[in-house]
């Protein structure tokens, strides 16, 4: 899929919340089979659910998954929805060792626009 989703940096919890800043867009491939999961407890959200996603890692602001989880979101401009970065993951070839792709596991998010 292209041009529908995009990754930024974000700072989370500030004073108007979680805020977006573009840095690329990204070409990837979707796996179709969501995971939600409910949540029982009083006064959460009734439903979450995850989306994964496989990146070139040439398109990424970096490759460290560390960094990747902690400072990144993602934006799927189709819905207008922004998405955590909950699991990050390097697909590598087993005979070259080298990066194929990057795999993301999402979770949807709020975020404030700027």
């Amino acid at each position: 899929v292209t041009g529908r989703f995009s990754i930024g940096n974000y700072q989370r919890g500030t004073v108007e919340g979680n805020q977006f800043t573009k840095e690329a867009d990204l070409d990837v491939i979707i796996d179709e089979g969501d995971v939600s999961v409910i949540d029982s407890a009083p006064n959460a959200e009734p439903l979450t659910a995850d989306l994964l996603l496989y990146v070139r890692p040439e398109q990424l602001p970096t490759t460290n998954p560390r960094a990747l989880v902690s400072g990144y979101l993602i934006y799927d401009a189709e819905y207008d929805d922004y998405f955590a970065i909950i699991n990050a993951g390097i697909g590598k070839n087993q005979e070259t060792g080298g990066f194929e792709h990057i795999e993301l596991l999402l979770r949807q998010t709020d975020v404030v626009e700027e």
